[in-house]
This record gives structure tokens, C-alpha cells and sequence, in this order.
């Protein structure tokens, strides 16, 4: 054999299909990063999802059997519509496995989840342009502090470029996974998007995990979609007065269970602020007013 005859294999199209355990992974991250918003998808789409397990369906056809479901969005149907059509957008870019490590993948992953939905309200692949706040269970209504507008393409741009210098190999430990929670943290509170930040995230993180050839686990996003949104405030939120530092030891938790393999109890309530709910003068980035509990 000589040196130079690998030279004679052809370029081929890659037609590797996935099989039915990652089949069954795509639909349970998707579906379950509904969660994070409170929302749930429709019986039929969970009829298609095994139906594409099974290899009845490819990702391409349970789209448009989707999409179609929902047109015009009759007989009650607009309940289901975003966690329906945003979930089959998630399979598809998990199973796509398409993943370059930059800024603009983020609006890439925004724009591919959101693209079926009303334009103006999630406003795909496009950056907010106004400060915003939003109440949170945990901080008895009050609001994470995230980056603002003008900050969001230089906060990014300084967030990949310190995770850039990081390495990895074949294997993690504890101390890589508390680095990859933390760059996640930063990412989230910078909350480039006017909707749909954590499920932009979530996929994002596992797409990352994926082009470094680590394995992710089911059950963290599945199962505990809201716990691992109620993390990623705990990791961000900072009040002085009350006492109240980032906590990032939950989400490090959250990722050591989905990396790792451990099995650490993922318990919402574990996250309040009681602080908070004690004493409601406390918040500080919504009017004590707007208190959840008073």
C-alpha cells in the first residue's frame, strides 16, 4: 500500500442515521425545555414524537405535520402552538448536531426555534433593543439585572473569547464543570433575546457539549427544565441589602448530574430568596409593590 492511497476515497454524502435512544433524547430535551416557560405541548405532538422514535416520521415530515396542526390554530389549539412548534425546531437542530463556537450562533439557534412564530413579538435571530426585567418565582417578583442592549455584542464577545481559551479533555471533572456552568450563567444574563433566552441557551450548551464530544444525559433537561431556569437566576442575582449573593453551586449541580452522571437533588424550593418574601421592601430591580407575597 502506498502513502498517498487514502488520497483515493471519495468525499461521500453523510447519511449516518441517528438511532432510536438519540431519537428518544432530541424529544426529551425539546419537549421538556418547555417547561421553563410554563408551557406544554399538545397529545399530538407527543403521538408524533414516538412516531419519529419508531422511524415512522423523519424530523423534516413531523415539522410540517406540525406546522400544519397549527395552522389557523382552531379548536383551542393556540395553548400548544409555541411549546408544539418550538419543540420540533429544538429536535431538528439536536439532530442537525450543527454547531460553530461564536457570538452569532446564539442568534442562529434563536432564530431557528423561534422562526414559526409571530415575527414581532419573538423577533427571531434579532437582539433587543430595550432594557427589560422580568419577575421571577424564586426572587418573590424581583428581576435578575441583565446586560444592557448596548452591552449585549461586547458582553458576548468578551464571554466567548475567555471560554475560547479554555481546554478540555477526553473527560471532565467537577472543576470543568463548574467552568462550563459558569460561562453558561454569564451567556444567560446577558439575555440578548426579547423572548426565549434559556431554551436559546439550553440548546446552545447542549450543541456546545456535543462538538466537544461529551455525552449528555436525559433526565436534567426532561425532567427539571424549570429548576435548571430557576438556577440560572440564583447564579445571577445579586442584592446587597438583603444579603444576596450569585449562587452557583444549583446550576453546577444541574451540569454535574447531566455530565457526570451524579445524582444530586434538583429542588426548586431550594432556590428561594427568603429574604425576599420576608421582608418585600428588599427587591430591588421591580417596585416592592409588585410583590408576589406581601
Amino acid at each position: 500500500m502506498s502513502a498517498d492511497s487514502f488520497d483515493d476515497f471519495p468525499y461521500e454524502t453523510d447519511t449516518h442515521a441517528s438511532d432510536a435512544e438519540a431519537r428518544r433524547h432530541y424529544w426529551a430535551v425539546a419537549i421538556g425545555l418547555q417547561a421553563v416557560d410554563g408551557l406544554e405541548v399538545s397529545p399530538y405532538l407527543h403521538d408524533l414524537a414516538r412516531s419519529y422514535e419508531q422511524g415512522q416520521y423523519t424530523l423534516q415530515e413531523t415539522g410540517e405535520l406540525i406546522r400544519a396542526y397549527h395552522t389557523g390554530e382552531a379548536d383551542g389549539r393556540q395553548a400548544t402552538a409555541e411549546a408544539d412548534l418550538v419543540s420540533q425546531r429544538i429536535a431538528e437542530m439536536l439532530e442537525a448536531g450543527s454547531f460553530v463556537f461564536a457570538p452569532d450562533m446564539l442568534s442562529l439557534i434563536h432564530r431557528a426555534l423561534f422562526q414559526d412564530l409571530d415575527a414581532e413579538t419573538y423577533r427571531p435571530g434579532q437582539f433587543k433593543t430595550e432594557r427589560l426585567v422580568k419577575q421571577e418565582d424564586i426572587l418573590n417578583g424581583d428581576s435578575v439585572l441583565y446586560a444592557d442592549p448596548a452591552m449585549i455584542q461586547t458582553s458576548l464577545d468578551y464571554l466567548f473569547r475567555e471560554e475560547g481559551r479554555q481546554t478540555y479533555g477526553t473527560t471532565l471533572s467537577e472543576a470543568d464543570v463548574a467552568r462550563l456552568a459558569q460561562f453558561i450563567a454569564f451567556l444567560w444574563q446577558v439575555h440578548p433575546f426579547v423572548e426565549g433566552n434559556t431554551r436559546t441557551v439550553a440548546v446552545f450548551s447542549e450543541l456546545y457539549l456535543g462538538s466537544l464530544g461529551f455525552t449528555v444525559g436525559n433526565e436534567p433537561f426532561q425532567k427539571h427544565a424549570r429548576y435548571y431556569r430557576d438556577a440560572l437566576v440564583r447564579a445571577n442575582y445579586r442584592n446587597n441589602e438583603a444579603g444576596i449573593l450569585p449562587e452557583r453551586k444549583p446550576l453546577e449541580a444541574f451540569y454535574e448530574n447531566l455530565l457526570l452522571g451524579a445524582e444530586h437533588a434538583l429542588n426548586r424550593e431550594a432556590l428561594l430568596c427568603p429574604e425576599l418574601f420576608d421582608n418585600p421592601q428588599l427587591l430591588k430591580h421591580i417596585d416592592p409593590s409588585r410583590a408576589l407575597r406581601r
